[in-house]
């Protein structure tokens, strides 16, 4: 969560106060243990491993993990940027070319990952170090990297800090490095520990503002499974105490009636040797018996209460089992939409605040490009995320030739799973249908007297 201060701490936007500095830190430190335990979730570190039997230490005591935060993550993750971000606009050629070359998609899918695990991620942007520099970006743990913002409404960048720990050659941590951004320079400083340090190296930038951008997954901030963590503990201890139950029930007891195993401690360990060695065991009198003393075992009950802990977890995450019966293969599309409302609730949710980092990132990169003589307009830019589902294309083609005639070539070519850039697609259909009225009307020996490419373009 940025952090909130008022801008007239600041008095030069450039030259932040060092105390201003340490009490942001400390702020955001507060934060870290919250992180911690979502990444741990995430992990499977989860807190049944850390459950301790005290005076029952004899007992069986099964820690069993069902990791449903990583589950809910990665399903939310690949159905909502699986397809790479598309960007449309005019003058944004060169910017497109500059994401290519960076890889801006696995950048993006490392974002979405952070975003849904802690609840937002910040990017922060640089200059390669190539001999023909180029604008980068790179995810940063959000434990180790803040925004401040001022307390107006409209909440403006004024600086961002990233500080981590200082290592000597043995990785021995020997203190700490604090990067200041502010909106034209980079202010390194070093110190014994995060309350004093001391300014090492200045450096200008060019991104023309402060060259962090905070992402967010949603307007409370929060994480796709942190809600559900006390229904996932409550499952990890269900199904941990299940097989303890199973454990306990192979060690059963031998209950004895009307008889004696022998009359001291040699004798009847002698006895058990025995019953062992030949499975048989004589009755003295009529009214003797022996049988196990075992624990009852209600599985109808308890598989109840796991299926309504694991119908809860992914109700309220928003996220379905996708293995579950209900997901057949041949479900239609239109009932396979209803099946994840849910979860198409979520991700559009997640895309509008997502599209709202993107757009900052491309204001950036912009500024940059401009400066190496780039004709760059990223005002039109029209940003798409495609949900990342199996596509039907049969389904979808059968749609497409009903609809012909009455819908654009442009609208229905975008509804195929397979087309990555639509205007490229329509190029090559127009290019097709120029040249199978060439030969048509060579083969008869007409002359070209209609404009292909028009006629093509109606097609």
């Amino acid at each position: 969560m940025a952090i909130i201060r008022d801008r007239d701490l600041l008095g030069d936007i450039n030259d932040i106060p060092i105390k201003l500095i340490v009490s942001c830190i400390n702020e955001h430190k507060k934060g870290i243990p919250r992180l911690k335990k979502l990444e741990d979730y995430y992990l499977g570190e989860h807190e049944i491993l850390k459950r301790n039997l005290g005076s029952a230490a004899d007992l069986p005591n099964n820690k069993l993990v069902a990791n449903h935060a990583k589950y809910i993550t990665d399903i939310a993750v690949g159905y909502v940027t699986g397809n790479p971000v598309k960007y449309e606009g005019e003058k944004i050629e060169d910017l497109k070319n500059t994401y290519d070359v960076i890889d801006i998609v696995s950048h993006d899918a490392e974002l979405a990952k952070d975003l849904s695990i802690f609840g937002r991620g910040l990017e922060l942007y640089f200059m390669t170090s190539d001999d023909v520099p180029i604008p980068k970006a790179t995810v940063i743990d959000p434990r180790q990297i803040f925004l401040v913002v001022d307390d107006t409404v409209e909440y403006k960048s004024m600086f961002g800090v990233h500080y981590y720990e200082k290592k000597d050659i043995d990785n021995n941590v020997v203190g700490w490095k604090v990067n200041v951004y502010t909106k034209d320079l980079i202010v390194m400083y070093e110190g014994k520990n995060l309350n004093e340090f001391e300014m090492v190296d200045l450096k200008d930038h060019y991104f023309g503002d402060v060259p962090i951008v905070e992402y967010w997954n949603n307007e409370e901030q929060q994480g796709d499974f942190e809600q559900q963590i006390s229904l996932i503990d409550a499952y990890n201890v269900l199904q941990s105490d299940r097989v303890n139950d199973k454990e306990q029930l192979v060690d059963a007891i031998l209950k004895i009636k009307g008889m004696s195993l022998g009359d001291d401690e040699n004798e009847a360990s002698q006895t058990i040797k025995l019953l062992k060695k030949f499975k048989v065991l004589e009755m003295p009198t009529a009214d003797a018996d022996a049988d196990w003393l075992t624990k009852q075992l209600n599985e109808t009950e308890v598989e109840v209460l796991r299926k309504a802990l694991r119908d809860d977890i992914h109700q309220f995450a928003l996220v379905p089992m996708l293995t579950d019966e209900n997901f057949a293969s041949n479900a239609s599309g239109v009932a396979m939409k209803y099946k994840l409302l849910g979860l198409e609730q979520l991700a559009k949710n997640k895309e509008r605040y997502f599209v709202q980092g993107l757009r900052e990132r491309l204001k950036l990169f912009a500024n940059i490009l401009r400066i190496k003589a780039k004709d760059v307009d990223v005002s039109d830019v029209k940003i798409t995320m495609t949900r990342n589902l199996p596509a039907n294309d049969l389904e979808t083609a059968n749609i497409i030739s009903l609809l012909d005639g009455k819908v654009s070539l442009e609208t229905l070519i975008s509804q195929l799973s397979f087309v990555n850039d639509v205007a490229e697609e329509i190029k090559k259909v127009i290019d097709l249908e120029t040249e199978r009225l060439k030969r048509q009307q060579e083969a008869f020996s007409m002359p070209m007297t209609t404009d292909v490419t028009d006629h093509a373009a109606a097609v």
